[in-house]
């Protein structure tokens, strides 16, 4: 289980990488979880984007710094309090989602052709339970 499992993800991993090499080779898994929640977020701070992830400001100040230096996320000092900070992402950030989200969508209808409709069906079932059972 443990061999094939590590197979879908690295051919998954590298399928990804390979439709978008310039913005998903660069990032890590963490730091597409930074880019996923500021997204989910409206116009979200500092301590929002950190308590959605489940990490320290800290943290998620370090994170997002990083991100900001490689371009795809601005943070904005708010008017209404000096020490907060705002985050969004930049153009090249949004494109990065998009792409992602179209990759991803790619990859389902990959899968999707290999099985037949009954198979499909199973397959969403049992990912569906999974990520129940390791949300815990």
């Amino acid at each position: 289980m443990e061999k094939i499992l590590l197979e879908f993800i690295a051919t998954l991993d590298h399928s990804l990488k390979k439709k978008q090499s310039d913005g998903f080779s660069q990032l890590t898994v963490s730091q597409f979880q930074y880019i996923d929640a500021i997204a989910a977020l409206d116009s979200p701070t500092m301590s929002d984007v950190a308590a959605r992830l489940g990490f320290s400001k800290a943290s998620a100040t370090t994170a997002i710094d990083k991100l900001v230096a490689l371009g795809f996320v601005s943070k904005t000092q708010s008017e209404m309090d000096k020490r907060v900070f705002h985050v969004g992402l930049t153009e090249a950030g949004g494109q990065l989602v998009q792409a992602k989200f179209q990759t991803l969508k790619e990859y389902g209808d990959f899968i999707a052709a290999a099985l037949t409709a009954d198979e499909a069906r199973q397959f969403e079932a049992i990912l569906t339970k999974l990520v129940q059972v390791f949300k815990g």
